[in-house]
């Protein structure tokens, strides 16, 4: 089985011709580097700035404290090693370990895996609306080797919500990389979001408290999950 070829939108004229590649430690570095912030809202892009500036910050403190570098040296491994951080335990890694020619995933064992995460995601009783999207909605047949998890949730108002919501995607994440799981999760702040994708696939409805996603898509395929 080949890898999944990943492309990179760049302007057609662009000379930058290793945009194109497929090399597996290209993507690898691309996803470190940006980190999937183009895919995210205000909401959820600013937590993920905090938490760099925040890791960065305590990084160097200690880095300066224990080795005794220069705060200007301090800063710059303090920010590596948060942006890292990031990338492993609040990013996409297995998400993007799946362009990797090795890279397999047992497509029962990603069945199961999606179940527990649905379970886990209707268990807060705060959260509104959740949804699966691309192959894993429709349920039709088992999952490919290279399937990957593309979970949404929608931030509920208030400020209390926006701390719980990316609390939560960090937990999903860091626990996803610790179980190898390929799990592509994002947060929006409005249902409306979800029209970016493709219309004709069906929407995989883990979460609609409120009926917004039956309403807002009423001419879509939807698949209750479970």
């Amino acid at each position: 089985m080949q890898p999944k070829a990943k492309v990179f939108r760049l302007r057609a004229e662009s000379p930058i011709k290793l945009f194109a590649s497929r090399s597996c430690s290209f993507i690898l570095l691309t996803n470190w580097l940006f980190q999937g912030v183009r895919g995210m809202d205000a909401k959820e892009l600013s937590f993920r700035l905090c938490l760099l500036a925040g890791g960065t910050a305590g990084i160097a403190l200690v880095v300066h404290a224990q080795a005794g570098t220069a705060p200007s040296t301090a800063l710059a491994l303090g920010l590596l090693a948060s942006h890292t951080l990031n990338f492993l335990v609040n990013g996409q890694f297995w998400v993007c370990l799946r362009y990797c020619p090795a890279y397999r995933r047992e497509p029962r064992s990603l069945t199961r895996s999606v179940s527990a995460l649905v379970s886990d995601v209707q268990r807060q009783s705060w959260l509104r609306e959740a949804v699966i999207i691309g192959s894993l909605a429709r349920q039709a047949t088992l999952p490919g080797a290279r399937a990957d998890i593309d979970l949404r949730l929608v931030f509920p108002p208030g400020i209390g919500n926006w701390l719980r919501t990316n609390l939560l995607l960090l937990r999903l994440r860091a626990k996803a990389f610790v179980a190898g799981l390929p799990l592509d999760l994002y947060a929006y702040e409005h249902p409306a979001t979800l029209r970016r994708f493709d219309q004709s696939e069906p929407l995989g409805i883990v979460l609609d408290r409120e009926a917004r996603l039956r309403r807002g898509f009423a001419n879509r395929q939807l698949v209750w999950l479970s």
